[in-house]
């Protein structure tokens, strides 16, 4: 019961430990959000570039006119998204990824005016490891109903990934509720 709990709210043990992790660095203040006024474009940043960073860049897409893309930390450019998030997607959003294809970091040309959007606090943190100055904010923070991190939701169970579905389509609908001009 306790496993089947965590499956379904974290994806996994990892994914718990890492969401406490997560959530004790937002209390110490280690990774305040703000939002500059000068965005160009807005980068969903996560691991891979086929789930959460795909998704959240088609939703904020259909709610704000501001430029968007995502890019994955460790992949390679030119993979399609997840077929498991891109049936949850349909269904819940009816959101078509099937031209979606992933972009490397390596691949991914920075501008002066980008903001990072990340999953997690260990994306910001290999962002900054790399030398990327541009302001950093998690998804999670936006909205009523905060998240420390979105976990990624890959291998994890069926309802899992329907549970992270649902959380990138409020956080990215609540941070384009932040560009509306």
């Amino acid at each position: 019961m306790f496993r089947e709990f965590i499956q379904n709210n974290y994806g996994s043990r990892k994914g718990l430990l890492y969401y406490q992790f997560d959530g004790l660095l937002q209390k110490l203040g280690l990774y305040r959000q703000r939002l500059p006024s000068d965005i160009g474009r807005v980068v969903f940043v996560c691991h891979g570039n086929i789930c959460r960073s795909a998704l959240a860049e088609a939703i904020f897409k259909q709610h704000c006119d501001l430029d968007a893309t995502s890019l994955g930390l460790d992949t390679t450019s030119g993979k399609p998204a997840n077929p498991r998030l891109m049936k949850v997607a349909k269904k819940k959003a009816n959101i078509d990824l099937s031209a979606h294809r992933t972009t490397s970091l390596k691949d991914y040309e920075c501008r002066p005016t980008d903001l990072f959007v990340c999953m997690e606090i260990r994306h910001i943190r290999k962002l900054r490891k790399l030398g990327y100055t541009n302001p950093c904010v998690l998804l999670g923070s936006f909205g009523d109903s905060r998240l420390w991190r979105i976990n990624d939701p890959y291998s994890a169970n069926d309802l899992f990934m329907e549970r992270t579905v649902d959380n990138i389509i409020y956080h990215s609908t609540k941070l384009a509720e932040n560009f509306k001009r």
